[in-house]
């Protein structure tokens, strides 16, 4: 019987081009897994540095990763670079699971990667993976890992310990723009990390601090904030099955926010595309304290509009969920199965489904802000610097910088109303004081409006003049001063009295 040669679980040097390709959707979420292992090794500190070799005969670019974590001995160093290689293979307690990340990540932007490490201070360790070495079939192993001189690794790690992951040969970093790259990638890693980042851990990116990005728009860092809860956070538990003999579960945990229309809505289309309000529907999908994916998730039918753009969504689970969230091994992708999707499609498409809705009236509410009569506009201004009215209930508006920025000594002033309405009664106009809003009606049947008030009858939507402006703040005054009197009843009586009287009059002089 005839034996055949043992064969190899995977031919290196086909495989190791075609790992290069592993599917990582840009620098940062190739980054974030070295950012794991560093805070998986207990890190609190990382320091990342994106440059160019500075040698005349070679400008290629270079990228570093160095923490402060626990470090590795020899033996480990080289182990790190194996695919498929971790001292905590599928423990569900942290970030790493499969020890795909260092290799996988690396091999994706760069043809050779060096690890620098050291466990206590004392000594230091070099293993290197070269992709050219394998493709050319002058190696299919990973070289013994070598004792490192402590001024060789001062000189390149900035920590007493840790470990220091060099790429080189970055082929598919030479032709892009550095300085633009280093921008994207702050904002990215802010938004990937930006848990660790809250809790005090420390990035920085070419010196610079990398601060925290939250795309709920509702806690402080490098974003806007001024977004707001909508209703409570939704914890879901799902069970994972018997563990040790004994059934097991995990919690899902939603929550979602409402954006405010009324105060960013006026911003222009390019500062929305660069605070990420346009084109930033969807949900964040958080795990183990790391966002992995965004996207159009768990919303059943309802189709992605413009209008959710202002709304945003957080899921939360720990690697336990992994399978039924069909956690991809690059972790930077999620393929939810039928179960899961059974669980929280039903309440996430209400509540999306709801906010959309509240998103449209936001709209038609600041349309029609923006649609006010000038006259209306400047009352509105300098209503405040006056008594309110006694049955006013007087509120900051929303549109107040002053008041959003915690400004003293202002209170929010009554909002105005310029309408027409067409009446047999002998006044030509009427106030109307309804909690915080002014309403004035011109009577659309006497002589006046219809002599001086023409372009509102047209159904003009602005004051077209100085001349109209001024004389719709002269009956927006003489209607606030009217209002004034509403507490005196016979003060009222009388004023009501004289506005009758005295339209009564003009209305005479004028036929």
């Amino acid at each position: 019987m005839l034996r055949s040669p043992q064969a190899s679980l995977i031919v290196a040097s086909h495989f190791i081009e075609a790992t290069r390709d592993s599917g990582y959707k840009s620098l940062g979420s190739a980054l974030a897994e070295l950012i794991d292992n560093a805070f998986e090794a207990k890190a609190t500190s990382v320091h990342v540095l994106i440059g160019r070799c500075d040698k005349p005969e070679n400008s290629e670019p270079i990228l570093c990763v160095s923490d402060n974590g626990h470090g590795m001995d020899i033996v480990t160093c080289r182990n790190a670079l194996r695919f498929g290689w971790s001292s905590r293979f599928n423990c569900r307690d942290s970030h790493g699971r499969y020890g795909m990340g260092l290799p996988n990540a690396s091999l994706s932007h760069a043809r050779r990667v060096e690890v620098l490490s050291s466990a206590n201070g004392q000594t230091a360790a070099l293993s290197h993976l070269d992709a050219d070495d394998i493709s050319a079939g002058r190696r299919d192993t990973i070289p013994e890992a070598e004792a490192l001189s402590l001024a060789e690794y001062r000189s390149i790690h900035p920590f007493q310990r840790g470990t220091t992951v060099v790429w080189r040969k970055c082929d598919r970093l030479e032709k892009r723009y550095l300085g633009p790259l280093t921008t994207r990638l702050r904002t990215e890693l802010g938004r990937l990390f930006r848990y660790q980042l809250w809790s005090g851990k420390r990035i920085t990116l070419n010196d610079e601090r990398v601060e925290a990005v939250d795309p709920l728009f509702e806690r402080a860092g490098a974003g806007l904030v001024g977004a707001r809860n909508f209703g409570p956070e939704l914890g879901y538990e799902v069970a994972l099955g018997d563990v040790a003999g004994k059934p097991s579960s995990s919690i899902v945990r939603v929550r979602f926010t409402e954006l405010p229309v009324a105060e960013w809505h006026s911003m222009s289309n390019v500062q929305k595309n660069a605070a990420g309000i346009a084109k930033g529907a969807g949900v964040s999908i958080v795990r183990a304290g790391r966002e992995i994916d965004c996207g159009w998730f768990f919303m059943g039918r309802k189709r992605r509009e413009n209008y959710d753009d202002w709304w945003r969504c957080e899921v939360r689970f720990e690697p336990d969920l992994d399978e039924v969230f069909g956690v991809t091994h690059t972790k930077q992708e999620i393929h939810p199965n039928e179960k899961l999707l059974g669980i929280l499609t039903p309440d996430m498409e209400k509540i999306a489904r709801e906010l959309n809705g509240r998103a449209r009236r936001a709209f038609v509410v600041v349309k029609a802000e923006d649609h006010k009569r000038d006259s209306e506009k400047v009352a509105e201004r300098f209503d405040n610097l006056m008594e309110p009215p006694p049955d006013a209930v007087t509120m900051p508006r929303k549109g107040d910088e002053q008041l959003r920025r915690g400004g003293r000594g202002r209170v929010g002033g009554l909002e105005y109303r310029l309408c027409v309405k067409k009446s047999d009664a002998l006044w030509f106009f009427e106030p109307e004081l309804n909690g915080g809003r002014l309403t004035v009606t011109l009577n659309g049947q006497h002589p006046f409006v219809r002599k001086a008030c023409g372009k509102m009858l047209g159904g003009g939507d602005k004051a077209e003049s100085a001349s109209e402006k001024n004389l719709e703040l002269l009956i927006l005054a003489a209607a606030r001063s009217e209002v004034m009197l509403a507490k005196d009843k016979r003060a009222s009586k009388w004023a009501r009295q004289f506005r009758e009287s005295w339209s009564n009059i003009l209305a005479t002089f004028l036929s």
